[in-house]
């Protein structure tokens, strides 16, 4: 039982590594590429009947569909081992659930898990749409359609950057709360520990 238990933590810290890089990741590389790009006057050759300094709008929207559709894939497979991994941990091992810091990471890990659903299924899917509708309108020359399809993917952005830095900040408090909960116990005898600071 104790190797398994060592196994399943091993896995859960590496899902919860997995989760917290791939959410950086992409707030990098989003905030890299829409702040450089504009500067670089950049012109696609596919994108003759857009106005030249309208495609640098164009251009990162190539580059991070790529990122964004690869940090969600590692989401995809992080979140729920994460998850799984926390659940074996309070049910099959026996961790004390009630303490402080169990309570904080299973809330924010759960509500992390829910955001990303809710991102993978509902707007994620209709800015990929609205997205490959602008590019293609927009390589037509149909500048009015493009521009409403773009309209449309502007609408749903700010709510997936929200959802992307909510995400962010719940997996970050869930670290640390894991860290305080599968942390050594020290015996309390040899010191005082004030009663705000007691997490476990």
């Amino acid at each position: 039982m104790h190797t398994a238990l060592k196994l399943c933590n091993i896995a859960y810290w590496m899902a919860l590594t997995m989760w917290v890089s791939a959410l950086s990741a992409a707030a990098i590389a989003a905030g890299n590429v829409f702040g450089t790009m504009p500067q670089l006057g950049v012109t696609l050759e596919r994108y003759k009947a857009v106005p030249p300094d309208e495609h640098w709008r164009l251009a990162p929207g190539k580059i991070m569909e790529g990122v964004f559709f690869t940090v969600d894939l590692f989401q995809f497979v992080a979140a729920p081992l994460t998850l799984v991994t926390l659940l074996l941990q309070l049910t099959l091992f026996r961790m004390p659930a009630r303490t402080p810091s169990n309570w904080i990471r299973t809330a924010c890990l759960v509500l992390a898990m829910l955001l990303f659903g809710y991102h993978v299924t509902a707007i994620g899917p209709r800015m990929n749409r609205e997205l490959h509708e602008y590019w293609r309108s927009a390589e037509a020359g149909d500048l009015l359609a493009a521009e409403s399809h773009r309209a449309a993917f502007n609408a749903d952005h700010p709510i997936a950057m929200r959802l992307l830095q909510a995400n962010l900040i719940l997996v970050m408090i869930g670290i640390g709360a894991s860290a305080v909960a599968l942390g050594p116990v020290r015996p309390r005898e040899h010191f005082h520990i004030p009663s705000l600071l007691r997490m476990r």
